[in-house]
């Protein structure tokens, strides 16, 4: 559903999100994998942002395929210089 870093805090005797991001080379999940991370931290009765507090942006390239990190918006390959698609691409396996 998704993955990547969470870190918490105890406020007034209960658990709080500090902060949380989608940042998973592994999994590498799309910023619209929220609702899970949400759903989760809601059953858990744990005080959560409105969203990740850092969004992590992984696109892979459909010429290299390699995987990237998109940086400030700029959706070009780090590796070749190709474009990046818009959409997540990433569970498209690589080489």
């Amino acid at each position: 559903m998704s993955a990547g870093e969470i870190s918490f805090r105890e406020e007034s005797g209960q658990w709080v999100v500090n902060e949380v991001s989608n940042q998973s080379t592994g999994y590498c999940p799309d910023v619209s994998s929220w609702p899970a991370v949400a759903e989760a931290l809601d059953q858990a009765g744990i005080v959560r942002p409105s969203g990740f507090t850092h969004e992590v942006v992984f696109r892979r390239c459909p010429s290299c395929r390699q995987l990237n990190i998109v940086r400030e918006e700029d959706f070009v390959c780090v590796f070749c210089d190709e474009a990046l698609p818009w959409e997540w691409n990433v569970d498209r396996p690589g080489r």
